[in-house]
Formats: structure tokens, sequence, C-alpha cells
């Protein structure tokens, strides 16, 4: 069963204050800052993502999330 939408909308403030207190994060890496299963991290960045406020790249085979300048 999906998360409501407040519960999507925390999760989602969780991961961006975790990538805002760094350059970028692998979602391993993420999950472990934010302690939250695949889909409430996943339904976290999609959110994101769709504000426009983070960003998705891809680095020596590797994708990292960071905040949008």
């Amino acid at each position: 069963m999906l998360p409501d939408e407040r519960t999507i909308q925390s999760r989602s403030m969780s991961v961006y204050k975790a990538l805002s207190r760094t350059i970028r994060c692998t979602f391993a890496e993420l999950q472990h800052l934010c302690k939250l299963g695949s889909t409430e991290l996943c339904l976290g960045i999609a959110r994101l993502m769709q504000e426009h406020k983070i960003k998705e790249e891809r680095l020596d085979g590797n994708v990292y999330y960071s905040i949008c300048c």
C-alpha cells in the first residue's frame, strides 16, 4: 500500500534536507541517511524531481542525486 500525500511530502523533505547537507548522494547513501525503505525513498525522490528541486546525474557508472542550483 502506498503512503498518503502528506506522508510522501514529509519524506521528500527528509530527502531534501539530507541532500542539502551533502554535495551529492547515491540512492544507498540517501537510504542510509534518511532511514527510508526503497519505496518511500523512490516516492520522495520522484516528488522532488517533479518539483525540480533535485537532479539525477550519472558519474563513473553511478547514479547521484543533488540539489538543483
